[in-house]
């Protein structure tokens, strides 16, 4: 039934609301009253050309980004020619353009109700703003160049929803009182002087949800902070009050007042509190009265040398206190007040955190229970002694960091997986039986594992990390629930046998690291994730059906700098491997099937990476049976003559093809590159670049995108790339290096007409474009570290401007020091 409606619904729509698809030119009806789109990283005008049939569009809504793509660029001529047009619009969102101003004409757009800009570069508003008189959402959140508001903004009499966090803004606008409908203000930035003051609130008396005031240190009279009214702000559920850190504070007194008046209305839900400058914080903070209050955050107050009583925010859930340099004692009155004996404090707290409390010293909490506590950090706080809470019925993660004076732990998670630094295990650890991750790292002394460890029945993920007096586990078993395994830079650590886990088959995963002296693993046969790191000594198993039967079921292998031993890897092994890499694996010299498994099928595997392996000579003879194979990386592989043989029978799956520092590779297999290739990278081979006029590129249909680098500086290349070299599939080209590249050819770049993306960088000595121009499709062009290029390239001026003022994105960039390395 829901298919139905949907498709019934579409079908009513179908006139009045238009989607506009990637690659595709849809006529739209002049009916057409809503439009949407995807968003490409370069939107230009002629996308939009069909919105030129239509004059009564209510709605211009871009929907989502492009994966891997962080701003996009929309062509100057639909913001300054289209978009101004359009004058029934109600919706506009721009957002994640990279835009830096809006025309003046947009105050054409006289029936906008909802405006996004968010997350462009705009640096400020046009004063056409403010005749927007119908405007009801402004959203300009994370828009950093945007440092001012013009006063405009106060015409916008209907305006209910302004969004500017996360700018830069250096203060209100002066009349920001008269929109009295404002529904939500994320953010109210107070300024000294030439600004809107804070009493300005007042007006605003339907405001709700998040409010952050920020700068409080500039509210130089009290009063202003009273008449702001917050306490009748019923609707406002989290609030932010902060000063400025950098800012010098002022009179402390005045500050201590200014708090004390911005008292929030009781239903208040979440409060932080930040850099405050007072000596002492209000009496309401704490108050019983405040019974919906689930969150409070206290950061860098450092003048106050005590914290306010908290204990009897009965729903309080969370609680962190940071950086509150002047306390050196916690005490009872941080439970309660005094008022009634009886009361148990924080009986709803979940999490608390104490954080970079430099002087902290003492924590009396004798007789407290924290009955609903789940988690408890207690980070940086190096002068703190004495004991933490016993009774913690439900705690689930411990976090003690940095905290030397502490005696029982230094630091150690229950349920993240983090590195952390027990000092000493306490026995009573078995009795937490919710326990799931550990990790044991900087013990110097810790000589074997601590013998509750098997008792944690709920343990799954374990890290043992600098542990270098660690040289045995034969005499323990770990947790037959183990899921991670990780071993890091544990040097006298020789073996972990086979005895280790006899219980354990849920082990997935196993990392080690740096243990020169390790010399043997253990047969896991449910692991699926293995790597490998800077273990020289370390010895896998030879023959095929030893190495079967010690890892069945293993998905992924990276070895790197490890098993120095090993000259010969079996391929053959690993039947269902899906992920393999090798890496500075100095010894290895091939890669084989055995004559007797040269019908295995590796139906899994779908990525190779070797890199920076200079013996390595040679691939498995007839090539690699891999038919799913989506990428292969080779790189730094000096000896390399050849690529893997038959590598055109990948035709359904080969997209993504890297190589890179292989000078003895002069050609592609025989029978060529499968034409499934979307993807391919070259990076200084000089033998196959002097044979590239037989690569047949021409013949791979699914080519997109292609990089080539050459860094020889003897090159004699001058010329580059000739015709009919290139595929005209192509839709972005990478030229880099080319010491003594001159030019581009003529017509190998003109004639892409798919080209959208042309990226030069390095081309030292490149002067000039084809004269016939680059292809009309282009619409990014990037230039980095090409310095006569740069030059006549500059906006009207340059030589080649004509050539390329048709292009929405043009980035000129000069780096002389940087090398980007496209092989990664």
């Amino acid at each position: 039934m829901h298919d139905l409606i949907h498709d019934l619904a579409q079908f009513i729509s179908e006139n009045f609301c238009f989607r506009l698809e990637v690659g595709k030119q849809n006529h739209i009806s002049k009916r057409a009253r809503h439009f949407s789109y995807f968003r490409e990283e370069f939107d230009v005008s002629k996308k939009f050309d069909p919105l030129h049939e239509t004059n009564n569009l209510r709605t211009f809504l871009p929907l989502d980004m492009p994966l891997d793509v962080s701003t996009c660029y929309l062509s100057d001529k639909v913001l300054h020619n289209l978009l101004p047009t359009l004058r029934c619009l109600r919706v506009l969102s721009l957002s994640h353009y990279n835009i830096t101003h809006l025309p003046d004409s947009f105050g054409n757009l006289k029936h906008l109700r909802y405006l996004n800009l968010s997350y462009t570069a705009i640096k400020e508003l046009p004063k056409s703003i403010g005749t927007l008189l119908n405007l009801q959402s402004l959203i300009l959140s994370n828009c950093a160049s945007l440092t001012k508001l013009s006063s405009e903004i106060g015409e916008l009499i209907n305006l209910r929803h302004f969004d500017i966090s996360e700018t830069n803004i250096e203060g209100m606008p002066i009349g920001i009182n008269r929109l009295k409908d404002l529904r939500s203000l994320a953010t109210f930035v107070v300024v000294k002087h030439g600004g809107a003051r804070i009493s300005e609130l007042r007006d605003l008396s339907c405001l709700g949800g998040a409010l952050s005031i920020l700068n409080l240190q500039n509210i130089a009279n009290a009063n202003d902070a009273l008449e702001a009214n917050l306490k009748d702000k019923k609707d406002i559920e989290n609030l932010v009050l902060s000063w400025d850190p950098s800012a010098i504070a002022g009179n402390s007194d005045n500050q201590t007042r200014v708090l004390e008046w911005l008292q929030p209305h009781n239903k208040l839900k979440r409060l932080t509190i930040g850099y405050y400058c007072g000596e002492k914080f209000p009496n309401w903070l704490g108050d019983s009265s405040f019974m919906n209050l689930v969150s409070l955050e206290i950061k860098n107050c450092k003048s106050c040398s005590s914290l306010p009583s908290l204990g009897q925010l009965k729903s309080l859930k969370c609680l962190r206190i940071v950086k509150m340099d002047g306390v050196r004692k916690v005490g009872m009155e941080f439970c309660r007040n005094g008022s009634s004996s009886s009361f148990k404090p924080f009986g709803s707290l979940v999490t608390l955190v104490f954080q970079e409390m430099l002087e902290w010293e003492e924590w009396d909490c004798s007789g407290v229970e924290f009955p609903c506590l789940k988690e408890l950090d207690i980070v940086e706080c190096p002068k703190l002694k004495g004991d933490i809470p016993k009774h913690l019925p439900h705690l689930t993660k411990l976090e003690i960091t940095k905290c030397g004076q502490l005696p029982s732990i230094d630091q150690l998670w229950l349920d993240k997986f983090k590195d952390v630094v027990p000092r000493k295990i306490p026995m009573e650890l078995q009795h937490l039986h919710s326990l799931v991750a550990l990790c044991l790292v900087d013990c110097p002394y810790l000589i074997e594992l601590p013998p509750v460890l098997h008792k944690l029945i709920s343990l799954k993920r374990l890290v043992i990390k600098k542990c270098p007096s660690l040289s045995s586990v034969s005499e323990m078993e770990l947790p037959s629930m183990l899921e991670f395994l990780k071993i890091k830079k544990c040097n006298r650590l020789e073996s972990l046998p086979e005895g280790m886990m006899p219980n354990n088959n849920c082990l997935r995963s196993l990392i080690v690291k740096g243990c020169s002296s390790l010399r043997s693993l253990p047969n896991v046969t449910s692991l699926k994730f293995l790597e490998i790191r800077n273990c020289g000594k370390l010895e896998l198993p030879l023959s095929q059906e030893m190495m079967h039967d010690c890892y069945p079921s293993l998905t992924t292998l990276e070895i790197k700098n490890s098993c120095d031993s090993l000259s010969l890897f079996s391929l053959g092994s690993f039947t269902k491997l899906e992920n393999l890499a090798f890496r500075k694996y100095a010894n290895l010299e091939a890669i084989h099937i055995p004559d007797e498994l040269h019908h295995v099928d590796l139906t899994s595997l779908q990525v190779i990476v070797i890199w920076d392996c200079p013996n390595l000579v040679s691939f498995p003879q007839g090539g690699l049976p891999a038919p799913n194979l989506r990428m292969l990386l080779i790189g730094d592989c000096k000896k390399l003559k050849s690529l893997p043989q038959q590598m055109h029978t990948l035709i359904t799956s080969l997209q993504d093809l890297k190589i890179g520092y292989c000078p003895e590779i002069d050609s592609f297999p025989q029978g060529g590159l499968p034409t499934s290739l979307s993807r391919l990278t070259i990076s200084d081979c000089y033998k196959l670049m002097q044979c590239r006029m037989e690569w047949g590129l021409q013949t791979l249909p699914s080519l997109r995108k292609l990089e080539i680098q050459d860094s020889d500086e003897e090159g004699k290349l001058e010329s580059f790339p000739e015709k009919w070299l290139l595929p005209s599939t192509l839709s972005f080209v990478g030229i880099y290096g080319f010491p003594n590249l001159k030019s581009l050819d003529n017509m190998g770049i003109h004639d892409l007409n798919s080209l959208e993306t042309l990226k030069i960088r390095g081309c030292t000595m490149l002067k000039s474009f084809p004269k016939q121009g680059l292809p009309a499709s282009l619409s990014c062009l990037k230039i980095r570290n090409c310095p006569l290029l740069k030059k006549r390239c500059q906006r009207d001026k340059g030589k080649e401007w004509p050539k390329i003022f048709h292009i929405p994105s043009i980035v000129l960039e000069e780096d002389e020091s940087s090398k980007e390395v496209i092989l990664s």
